[in-house]
Order: structure tokens, then C-alpha cells, then sequence
């Protein structure tokens, strides 16, 4: 099902909403089945929400590459001696439009996900007033899902949301529909916006509750994800009402000592809020997240020691990192262990607690409540290391602080090359053993090239500038 267009994509859904779910609807033939013939009990809709979440695991996503192109883009990460997988993002190469899969596959995947949720929005069952409780719930989840879905697309191949003055840029396509017959133009980042804006509300308002921890979608979740979405908006307000919102319903709280470590393996911890989870029957071997990072995996990407400099030694989340006597020279001396279990059965952070301060922390600081900011910022650095002296600065210096507690903090959770796009500022390695030391603001290679198998196909859509 990878490398096909949008309306490709469409047409194959059916089948694929089957599949991904594991469940035995009574199928018409795919090539001209409706909605109606899928959705006919609320046993149908729970099967293909699963089937959402399952699709997001995928390695395409979820799985691995989202975090990881996210985060090989940025400052934090070099290549180790062996490296091959996903190096055309870590070197910049602009042709790699014509070169590696991982950019397709994760548009195919990104796009698959959306038609299953379009699937289920627009279905139009006739169920018995006892489910209907239920059926909300699931269609709440459906909605932020989707929300979610254009926002991991539209941050991945479009340039951030104030890159130009009112966001007219392009963004990524608008698919609310199965459409087998649309060639779909990109719509604008703003447009795109107002769609995640809307999905999530949407999604708010008709989640009454929490179905399987932070393994599913929940009011909160979407919550805390618009903080998220708001703060790349630039909409500090917003920003901070979303996290305060989640911040007070009490149904979270900061993970200390062990538990701060565990919560990456076991998941289900305090602190998660929405998470993907793996298990010992649906995990990706060497192929997960943290086998592009272990030893015992493929090992590729590797600490930058500048950002390991930042870090206390004393500090917990120092303990996320493990030495490698077989590291030397420009190679030496960590690896990322945030992830490591063998097994490869760890759990992978969505949105965490700990982001949401942070994201109040910068709304605070941008609005001019420094004391505020403050408070936010210590629960995190204190957290990490309980002797941290108190923050202190104001203005710019607290916003400098704060972003450096984002990228401790959220290292290898695949915000740091977003991070310093939306804050317009230049990429600078400082300890590298790739081909590309250093990258300018704005930056074209800094999100991805739409896929050459849509552009082919649809010309409608237009490619991103560079490629």
C-alpha cells in the first residue's frame, strides 16, 4: 500500500480498515463497498478505532520514523560509523526526493489513517440507543485522531506556521473525504490549522472518557495536544489555557527516581498522557525506535555531546544515556538508552506531562507572566535534579532556558528541529560526524520533500522548495 497517491490511498482503504483492525465484518467486494456495509454494529466501530492505533504503531510512524527524521534533522544526534538508515535527512541532500523510502512511507502510512478516520466520521450507522454512549466516544477519539494526523503531516512536509505572515504557505492536503477520482492541491498551513483546530474541538467535545490509559485517545490528550498545536501558533493564550486545563484535572502528575526511567519501558505511568504501545506480540524487533539507537540493534544515531553536556551528571535523566566502551574517537563515548529494551517492546510518548508545563512555561514567558513561567520551569529542571538552583531570569534569558530544558527534557521525543524552525533559528552541530555541520534559517531541507510517487501522479500538488 506504500507509495500511492492520495486518491490510490482512498480507494484501498476498505481493505485496509479490515486489515489493520483484525476484525471480520461481513465485506461486500472493496472496489464498490460503502461505509454502511462496514459500520453496522458498535462492534464494527470498535474494531476500526483499533485499527487507527495500530495504524499509527507502524514503524512509518509512529514506530520509528516520525521521532526519529524529527530528531536526526536537528542538533542532537550524530551518525555513527555504520549509519545508512534515514542519512539523506541527517546530511540535508536535497535529492533525496528520488532516493530513500522512509519520506513516502510515512506520507502513505500518515495518509492511510486519515481515510480510516474518514471512514469511520462519515459512516452513518443505526445503532440502538444503549451504544450511543459508546459510539460518542469513539467518534470524539476519531476526530482528535485526525487532528493529529494532519498535524504530524503538515509539521513534517510544510514549513512551520509563521514562516510567512498570515501562514499562507503551502501545506499539505485536506482529505475529508474517500475519493477515489481527487488529484488534491496542497491546502495552506493556516487552512491545515483551522482543520486541526476544528478535529480536536470536535474530538474535546464528545470524549467523556478515558478508555485504556494513555493507549487511546482521550479528552485530556487532545487537550494537551492542542497546547502543543497553539504553541507552534504562536497563540500564547491558547497555549497556556490547554495546559493549565490539563494541568488541573488532576488526572496527571510528574513521575520521580525509577519511575522516570521505567515510564519509557512499561508505559501506563502518571505522567503519559497519550502514548503508542508496544507489546511482545506487535513489536518491530531491531526495526523499533530504540533499535536505530542500542547496540544490541542497529545502533546508527548516536548522543551529540554537546547536548550531554548540558546535563548535570547528577541529574536523572542522565541515566538515558549509557556508555560504550567500543565507542572512540569522534564516535565516543554514549548511546541513547531511552528506549532499551531488547525486546524492543517500549513504549513511545505521544505527549507527556512534563511537555505540557513546558508548553505553559514558553506561553507564560511570551505573555509576560515570568514568575509564572518560573514555577513551570523548575517542577521540570527540579525534577531532574532536586538541587538545581531556582530559575531566576526574566525575558529573553527565561525563554533561553526554557528552551534548553525542552531540549533536554524531550531529547529523542522529536521535537527539537520544530522547536528551532518555529523560533526561526539556525541548525548549529557542534559535535558531528555527518557531512553537514552547520544550516541557515529559513531551511528548506529542514521537512520533507513530498513524495515523487504523489507529485508523479497528482498534478495538482506542488513540491517544497529545494527539492
Amino acid at each position: 500500500m506504500k507509495y500511492l497517491k492520495i486518491a490510490k490511498i482512498a480507494a484501498i482503504l476498505p481493505m485496509a480498515t479490515a486489515v489493520f483492525a483484525c476484525n471480520e465484518l461481513a465485506l461486500e467486494p472493496y472496489a464498490s463497498v460503502s461505509n454502511d456495509a462496514y459500520f453496522q454494529t458498535i462492534g464494527d466501530f470498535r474494531a476500526a478505532i483499533v485499527g487507527v492505533y495500530d495504524q499509527m504503531q507502524l514503524q512509518d510512524w509512529y514506530g520509528r520514523s516520525i521521532h526519529l527524521m524529527s530528531d536526526i534533522m536537528g542538533e542532537d544526534v550524530k551518525q555513527s560509523g555504520s549509519a545508512n538508515r534515514y542519512q539523506e535527512f541527517a546530511d540535508f541532500e536535497g535529492q533525496v526526493v528520488t532516493g530513500h523510502q522512509f519520506e513516502r512511507e510515512l506520507w502513505a502510512e500518515g495518509y492511510e489513517g486519515i481515510n480510516m478516520l474518514n471512514m469511520l466520521i462519515n459512516a452513518e450507522p443505526d445503532l440502538p440507543a444503549g451504544v450511543q454512549d459508546e459510539y460518542t466516544q469513539i467518534m470524539g477519539e476519531a476526530y482528535a485522531l485526525r487532528g493529529l494526523a494532519f498535524f504530524d503531516m503538515v509539521k513534517m512536509y510544510a514549513q512551520h506556521y509563521t514562516f510567512t505572515a498570515a501562514a499562507s504557505h503551502p501545506g499539505v492536503p485536506i482529505v475529508l473525504l474517500s475519493d477515489v477520482e481527487a488529484l488534491p492541491a496542497r491546502n495552506t498551513v493556516a487552512e491545515v490549522y483551522s482543520q486541526i483546530i476544528s478535529d480536536f474541538n470536535m474530538g474535546i467535545g464528545m470524549m467523556s472518557e478515558t478508555r485504556d490509559g494513555p493507549f487511546m485517545m482521550s479528552r485530556e490528550a487532545a487537550q494537551a495536544l492542542l497546547s502543543r498545536v497553539y504553541l507552534y501558533m504562536e497563540d500564547w493564550g491558547n497555549a497556556e489555557a490547554m495546559a493549565t486545563t490539563v494541568i488541573n484535572s488532576g488526572k496527571y502528575s510528574l513521575v520521580t527516581g525509577q519511575a522516570y526511567l521505567d515510564q519509557f519501558v512499561s508505559g501506563g505511568s502518571n505522567e503519559a498522557i497519550f502514548e503508542i504501545q508496544n507489546t511482545d506480540t506487535d513489536n518491530f524487533g531491531s526495526d523499533a525506535l530504540g533499535g536505530m539507537y542500542r547496540a544490541s540493534g542497529y545502533g546508527d544515531y548516536l548522543p551529540a555531546r554537546d547536548l550531554l553536556n548540558l546535563i548535570d551528571p547528577a541529574d536523572l535523566r542522565m541515566q538515558m544515556f549509557v556508555v560504550d566502551p567500543l565507542l572512540t574517537g569522534i564516535y565516543a563515548s554514549h548511546r541513547v538508552n531511552k528506549w532499551p529494551t531488547r525486546s524492543n517492546t517500549d513504549n513511545i510518548p505521544v505527549i507527556r506531562l512534563s511537555e505540557v508545563y513546558l508548553n505553559r512555561a514558553e506561553a507564560r514567558a511570551r505573555s509576560g507572566d515570568d514568575p509564572g513561567a518560573q514555577a513551570d520551569l523548575n517542577l521540570i529542571r527540579q525534577r531532574g535534579l532536586a538541587s538545581a538552583p531556582a530559575v531566576t531570569a526574566t525575558g529573553q534569558a527565561l525563554l533561553d532556558e526554557i528552551a534548553l530544558e525542552r531540549r533536554v527534557e524531550l531529547s529523542y521525543e522529536g521535537h527539537r528541529i520544530h522547536d528551532l524552525m518555529r523560533n526561526k533559528m539556525d541548525i548549529n552541530r557542534v559535535d558531528v560526524t555527518g557531512d553537514v555541520a552547520f544550516m541557515a534559517y529559513p531551511c528548506n531541507f529542514c521537512i520533507l520533500p513530498i513524495p515523487q510517487a504523489e507529485t508523479d501522479t497528482n498534478p495538482n500538488i506542488t513540491q517544497n522548495a529545494g527539492y
